[in-house]
C-alpha cells in the first residue's frame, strides 16, 4: 500500500509539476513538488521506499522535461541522501522544521542537477545563475515541502496506512 501512495503522489507531483509554471524572477525553478514526495519518502519511509521514489521521480521530471534521463534521479537521490543522513537530528512533524529540511534539499538537488548538466555541456549557466536557481528552489520548497508533507501524512492517517519510520 505505501508503493501505491507513493506512486500517487508521484503521479500528482509531476502533474502538478508540469502545469504550473517556474518564476522567472527566482532563476526558473520548477516548483519542487516531487522533491517533496522524494523527500517524505527519505524522512518518514523505509530506504527502500525512498530509493524508489527517487528513481521514478527522477524519470516523471526527465521525460517531462529537455534534461537527459536519469540525471534528475541522481540529482533526487544526492537531496534525499542529503534527508536520510539529517532524519534522526530533527522533529519531522514541525512545519518550520520541514520548511527550512526542504529548501537546504531542495538547494542541494538544483545544485546538483546543475553539475551534472554543466559537466556534459548541455547548459551554460554562470555560477552566479546557478545559485540564484538554487535560492529560488529553496525558497519554493521552504512554502511547499511543509504542505505537500502535510497533505500525504494526512491521506496516510485517513488511509490507516501511516507507519513510524524505520
Amino acid at each position: 500500500m505505501t508503493l501505491l501512495m507513493l506512486l500517487f503522489w508521484l503521479i500528482v507531483g509531476g502533474t502538478l509539476q508540469a502545469a504550473v509554471p517556474a518564476w522567472r524572477h527566482m532563476g526558473q525553478p520548477a516548483f519542487p513538488v516531487l522533491l517533496g514526495v522524494v523527500l517524505y519518502a527519505a524522512v518518514n519511509k523505509k530506504t527502500r521506499y525512498f530509493v524508489v521514489a527517487a528513481l521514478l521521480a527522477g524519470l516523471v521530471e526527465d521525460s517531462l522535461s529537455l534534461a537527459p534521463l536519469g540525471y534528475s534521479a541522481c540529482a533526487f537521490l544526492a537531496a534525499g541522501g542529503l534527508a536520510l543522513l539529517l532524519r534522526g537530528d530533527f522533529f519531522a512533524d514541525k512545519a518550520h522544521t520541514i520548511s527550512w529540511f526542504g529548501a537546504l534539499c531542495a538547494a542541494t538537488s538544483t545544485g546538483a542537477m546543475a553539475l551534472l548538466l554543466r559537466s556534459k555541456g548541455l547548459v551554460a549557466l554562470s555560477g552566479g545563475a546557478v545559485l540564484w536557481r538554487m535560492a529560488g528552489s529553496a525558497i519554493l520548497a521552504a512554502a511547499i515541502v511543509p504542505l505537500l508533507f502535510g497533505l500525504i501524512r494526512g491521506l496516510e492517517r485517513r488511509l490507516g496506512t501511516w507507519e513510524d519510520r524505520a
